[in-house]
């Protein structure tokens, strides 16, 4: 009986690839809630009521303003984060028809707080983007070169 093939080197070659880069991600998620979890941390011993999700993106914003931080430690989780983000409504959106009694006589009211926060949503987004744009452009400008996608991965 002749002995089973060996997988070509390509093909090991390629998992070795994926193993590291699963690897990677691992470690940037890991760094990501690190960070989330200093964030509540902070936040239970500051003199204000914050929740620790948002001491913690603001912990993360400064780490990375600071250069403490680069994209490149962070970069491919947040970029999963962020493809994989409508998987975290569902819970809230299943949440919600489990309490649509409380929502019945309020339907109203709901649907204009939602329209609201929307348009809110969306213009806090763009102003954020426009400043973040003409940050950039300035650092570009001062001779800071802003970091492509090649040397991030």
């Amino acid at each position: 009986m002749p002995a089973p093939a060996e997988p070509s080197t390509s093909k090991r070659k390629r998992a070795v690839h994926a193993g590291k880069r699963a690897g990677i991600l691992l470690v940037q998620l890991a760094v990501v809630v690190a960070v989330y979890a200093a964030g509540c941390a902070l936040a239970a011993v500051l003199p204000i009521s914050l929740p620790g999700n948002i001491v913690g993106m603001v912990l993360l914003l400064v780490l990375l303003g600071t250069g403490l931080l680069k994209g490149k430690h962070v970069g491919r989780a947040c970029t999963c984060l962020l493809d994989n983000m409508s998987l975290f409504f569902i819970p809230a959106g299943v949440a919600i028809m489990g309490c649509f009694s409380l929502l019945e006589g309020n339907v109203l009211k709901f649907a204009l707080v939602c329209a609201v926060t929307t348009v809110l949503v969306f213009l806090a987004t763009s102003y954020t983007v426009v400043a973040v744009s003409r940050l950039m452009a300035r650092r570009g400008a001062a001779g800071v070169e802003p970091a492509t996608a090649d040397e991030e991965g």
